[in-house]
């Protein structure tokens, strides 16, 4: 059997996999629907679609150990040589159910970070690194002494050293909303390297939504989205190489897979999870002739199914697909029509706002190839209404007022300096009306100048109001990155309920991240909209300073005090400083 690192194990080496579990069960990948015992039959398509392998609780405990190294592999084709986690690429779908406890001793078995020249301090350490549950509302500090929770605020030049370990832990709540996650990286100025190599894996937590009959019949299947990137060589071992990526990100991989088949009899429902698990682009996801249907987004079970993504056989959408921004996840119910081929489509996603090809973000994709095959399987969606966690009910206005109704204002900018239009150079002088706070001593911090690539002679920042010194009260004047020793941060009261709009002042959907509470979307550029829970929301395109765009969401801070943040997941724009501290008191 051949996983997604392209490797076969042996018995010898699955049991040895199961012994580094613990107080888990390592379940192998299992080819679906490869052939049939009626000989009178023609031979079935091989189903190439492959299943990460899966790290399952037992007795309400996940205990790992995770260790961090390269691997050598083929992906797409191409033999590369790339950080991992666990060994492969993906890392292992972690399977828990909400109450349960998850161990993890992550190892970093990287070689010492290597020496260079790199100007910018916090981008010198590509082989340190940490651990990050996407979406997770778990504590995100200390736990005990020695013991980390989502502890993510680490300074570059510390975090998991190489040779070094860290125990986490992390008590998932009983009332903890039960869908899909992943987990990677986030050590601020590798976490766009490391992820871009494809250190990542989903984390599904389970509950009372897979208990609903329907869904507790259906085949389950992780669908890792990424795009890993390699230089010439086969390797990712420069800043510059992730730096230089925006809209021609590689293609995108299923699992390792370049478009995977995957078989369905006629009339049967699957259970499908998603994860966009690239560094920029986003998805836009249609299943030809079939609906999507959702009933969870990042992890938020909704109360009814929504049918997104269907196509007409001649692959015209004939509805809104589902959308994915970087870090996204999306679990949806696909039930199978009539025999034949199908194809799972990205399509085409625009940057501006004139409908041509100069303008996309992606372009139109075929991503997995769906063989229906005529052997009837008579199944049925659920009729609704889904079970949904107390904790995901809506946030009204007499809730927001009662918990105190605090409003902030934020904005994602990403600002050029307007003085050296042509490319790098050795210094940058900022014009009054662009509004930032110069760098003054910490320029090379602050501005990424290697490699000639597009994110030279920007500063990427995210700002917070500060009064009636701007033009407009409610919007920042200072904005600085992450890495400065003048950053910003928010810091919010613990078991208060907050209102936040979010600014755009660019051209490109930043997709805003936030760690630990989950946001419930209200409007967008300031009109209402049919609100929804997310944890990483794509900022609406086509902002600029004179007219920024915006998402508003309501938040409960509520069950754990720390220090975590809030970021852009495009996340070469994260490690160049569009980040900020978050506070729980």
């Amino acid at each position: 059997m051949t996983y997604a690192n392209g490797k076969g194990y042996s018995r010898r080496e699955f049991l040895h996999l199961s012994w580094t579990v613990g107080a888990g069960l390592a379940v192998p990948a299992v080819l679906y629907g490869c052939g049939s015992s009626d000989t009178s039959m023609a031979p079935l398509p091989q189903e190439t679609f492959v299943e990460p392998l899966a790290y399952t609780s037992v007795n309400g405990k996940l205990d790992l150990t995770l260790k961090v190294g390269y691997l050598k592999t083929t992906l797409d084709g191409k033999a590369v040589t790339l950080r991992s986690m666990f060994g492969s690429i993906p890392a292992p779908t972690l399977r828990v159910n909400a109450g349960d406890t998850l161990r993890i001793l992550v190892i970093n078995q990287l070689p010492a970070n290597p020496p260079t020249t790199e100007a910018a301090r916090h981008l010198r350490y590509p082989n340190s690194t940490n651990l990050h549950l996407h979406g997770m509302h778990v504590n995100p500090g200390l736990i005990s002494p020695g013991v980390y929770g989502d502890y993510v605020v680490d300074d570059p030049q510390s975090g998991i050293l190489p040779g070094d370990s860290r125990q986490h832990e992390y008590a998932i709540r009983a009332d903890h909303p039960t869908g899909a996650y992943w987990y990677h990286p986030h050590l601020h100025g590798s976490s766009a390297m490391q992820v871009g190599s494809g250190m990542a894996g989903a984390l599904l937590v389970k509950g009372a939504i897979d208990k609903v009959p329907e869904i507790a019949a259906a085949k389950e299947r992780v669908f890792m989205f990424q795009a890993p990137i390699v230089n010439a060589s086969g390797t990712l071992e420069s800043f510059t190489d992730v730096a230089a990526v925006t809209t021609s990100e590689p293609n995108f991989l299923i699992n390792g897979v370049r478009r995977p088949r995957i078989l369905m009899r006629s009339g049967e429902v699957q259970n499908w999870h998603f994860v966009n698990a690239a560094i920029f682009n986003s998805l836009n996801l249609g299943l030809d002739g079939h609906a999507l249907n959702l009933y969870s987004f990042d992890g938020n079970t909704r109360s009814a199914l929504t049918a997104k993504g269907a196509f007409t056989a001649a692959g015209v959408a004939t509805g809104d697909g589902i959308l994915l921004a970087p870090g996204n996840r999306a679990s949806i119910l696909v039930k199978a029509g009539a025999p034949g081929t199908y194809q799972l489509r990205t399509m085409f996603l625009q940057l501006g706002a004139v409908n041509t090809a100069s303008n996309a973000i992606l372009a139109e994709d075929i991503l997995a190839e769906v063989v229906v095959i005529d052997d009837p399987l008579p199944m049925n969606l659920p009729p609704g209404p889904l079970p949904v966690p107390g904790v995901l009910a809506p946030i009204t206005d007499e809730e927001l007022a009662s918990a105190g109704g605090l409003k902030r204002t934020l904005v994602f900018r990403a600002i050029t300096n307007p003085s050296t239009p042509g490319g790098p150079s050795p210094a940058i002088t900022l014009s009054p009306a662009s509004a930032v706070v110069h760098p003054g001593s910490e320029l090379n911090d602050w501005v990424f100048q290697t490699g000639n690539t597009s994110l030279a002679n920007k500063v990427f920042a995210v700002g917070a109001a500060s009064g009636a010194a701007s033009a407009n009260p409610a919007m920042p004047t200072e904005f600085i990155p992450f890495q400065s020793s003048r950053a910003l941060k928010q810091t919010v009261a613990l078991g208060s309920v907050e209102e936040w709009t979010v600014f755009n002042m660019n051209n490109i959907p930043h997709p805003f991240h936030i760690h630990v509470n989950p946001c419930w979307v209200v409007k967008v550029n300031g009109n209402a909209i049919e609100p929804y829970w997310a944890d990483t929301i794509p900022l609406p395109n086509l902002g600029s300073p004179a007219a920024p765009t915006s998402v508003t969401f309501r938040s409960r801070f509520v069950d754990y005090k720390g220090a975590y943040v809030l970021h852009c997941h495009m996340l070469v724009h994260e490690d160049m400083g569009m980040m900020q501290l978050v506070e729980v008191v």
